[in-house]
């Protein structure tokens, strides 16, 4: 079991920084405060009824903790988490000091694998030359895609805010306030009938390539427009 690090920041200014990731013009579809204390249910914000299930994740009230080997949250599909043609955004607050193994990564939010209909996003954090580095991967149904690495290690015990954004003619990595990072594509439409995951690759697989996170996650949200 991962022992969460200590929280930093309260957890309304989480919930402000997920929410105020979205542009005046796009519309907040999850809003996950990650906030509960009990039960099993993950509750979305937004009002768009995207609540997830939790499993084998330790709720703290300002955070949730996932064990690195069976922990993961799984949200079913709906119209509103496939953005379509649309420029979207998605947000992960992470904490964690467990580094992926040598050439493994850790899975933080993925809609979508690799060889999905109608495309994928996901957001991981991969090991490289000894620091755990932001990974943004957005594929569209036609099988082209983008993809960003940051620089920044986000594997340092401290409090991360991990952003996505696809527009028009790019895919764009931002870490907290840093200077986002950008790799110039166009994408075409992305829909799949895959449910969200958060902090694993998978729901069924059971063994070390799931891509199974260890750490903490604050709060996790998707804008589109």
């Amino acid at each position: 079991m991962v022992t969460p690090p200590r929280l930093r920041t309260a957890t309304v200014v989480a919930t402000i920084s997920i929410a105020s990731a979205a542009s005046a013009a796009s519309t907040q579809v999850a809003l996950w405060n990650m906030d509960e204390t009990f039960g099993t249910t993950m509750h979305d914000s937004s009002g768009k009824g995207n609540d997830g299930t939790m499993n084998n994740v330790v709720t703290s009230g300002g955070g949730f903790v996932f064990d690195g080997s069976s922990s993961y949250v799984i949200v079913p599909n709906s119209p509103t988490l496939n953005p379509g043609t649309s420029n979207f955004s998605y947000t992960v607050q992470v904490q964690t000091n467990v580094m992926p193994a040598s050439g493994k990564d850790y899975d933080l939010m993925r809609k979508g694998l690799s060889t999905t209909s109608g495309g994928e996003f996901k957001v991981e954090i991969e090991y490289s030359g000894g620091i755990g580095r932001a990974l943004c991967v957005i594929k569209d149904g036609g099988g082209k895609s983008g993809s960003v690495t940051g620089t920044t290690n986000v594997v340092d015990g401290a409090l991360h805010t991990i952003t996505c954004t696809k527009k028009s003619d790019r895919v764009v990595l931002k870490i907290d306030s840093l200077d986002a990072r950008k790799k110039y594509v166009t994408l075409g439409k992305i829909s799949n009938t895959a449910p969200l995951l958060i902090g694993a690759r998978t729901s069924t697989v059971r063994d070390s390539t799931n891509d199974w996170y260890a750490g903490t996650i604050r709060s996790a949200g998707l804008s589109v427009g």
